[in-house]
């Protein structure tokens, strides 16, 4: 099960939508479907969709008429999945459910889509279990997991580290945990996948109020508890580390990706 902690407030799900969608999720739903071929008609799920960036991304171009479901542990985030859909020709569903009891039958999707979920999933075999049961034999599972810590995080951690505590400094590393590409490869052999490719993905991380940025991310409760003036002295030193991506008064940070593409291995009888 993916675990309470991971669930959100309406609150906490309107700053993810307002800040971290338009910033970081938006531009990598975009890169990745700009890389990515659908079938005309497809069946796609988008798995941890959270307000849907890429769900929409997947409507646009999948052409003729398919089925398109997004499925999210937070019914706060679906609920704004919901509200942001745009019109289309397809039919698209949105299901607040756990990875590991997807509400689909089994052989129902041409393709998964998880755009930085799998490092969240507490029991990772059990997710690739359940999301090899909703694909079809010759469907395929496409997947980004970060490459590397980057700089905006990075700076961040080190800052959290000096003014806050490691606790808060961990928060900050933590989508960045399961970055390996060996590993994430190993992990989807193991769990009936064979990986057909692994691509990568680079966006620039925008970042045109610093400060509305770092409090709308989890650690904002620490930042509260450390008070105004410790919280101003850790965002100058992360607007210092990162001076280098400022171009014309906007920061502008690179953050890479694994794209992997995967397809559930071939039943033994």
């Amino acid at each position: 099960m993916t675990g309470d902690k991971f669930r959100l407030t309406k609150e906490a799900a309107i700053k993810y939508d307002t800040y971290s969608v338009p910033a970081m999720f938006g531009p990598l739903a975009r890169a990745t479907m700009d890389k990515v071929e659908l079938l005309k008609d497809a069946h796609v799920i988008d798995i941890a969709c959270g307000t849907g960036a890429l769900t929409r991304e997947i409507a646009r171009k999948l052409t003729g008429r398919g089925r398109i479901v997004g499925v999210d542990l937070n019914d706060t985030m679906i609920d704004l999945a919901r509200e942001n859909q745009p019109s289309s020709a397809h039919d698209v569903e949105w299901f607040a459910a756990d990875v590991c009891d997807l509400p689909c039958d089994e052989n129902a999707f041409d393709y998964a889509f998880i755009q930085q979920g799998l490092q969240f999933f507490p029991d990772k075999p059990a997710a690739l279990r359940e999301i090899r049961r909703v694909l079809r034999p010759k469907g395929q599972l496409i997947l980004t997991c970060w490459r590397a810590i980057s700089p905006f995080n990075g700076a961040l951690a080190e800052a959290l580290a000096r003014h806050v505590n490691e606790a808060a400094a961990r928060k900050a590393r933590a989508p960045f945990s399961f970055r390996d590409g060996v590993a994430i490869a190993t992990l989807l052999n193991e769990g009936g996948f064979d990986v057909l490719k692994l691509a990568g993905v680079v966006l620039e991380r925008r970042l045109d109020d610093l400060r509305a940025q770092i409090m709308a991310l989890p650690i904002e409760a620490d930042l509260r508890a450390a008070g105004d003036a410790v919280t101003d002295v850790m965002i100058n030193d992360v607007a210092a580390a990162l001076a280098p991506y400022k171009t014309a008064g906007l920061l502008s940070v690179p953050q890479e990706a694994h794209l992997f593409y995967a397809r559930p291995k071939a039943m033994v009888r």
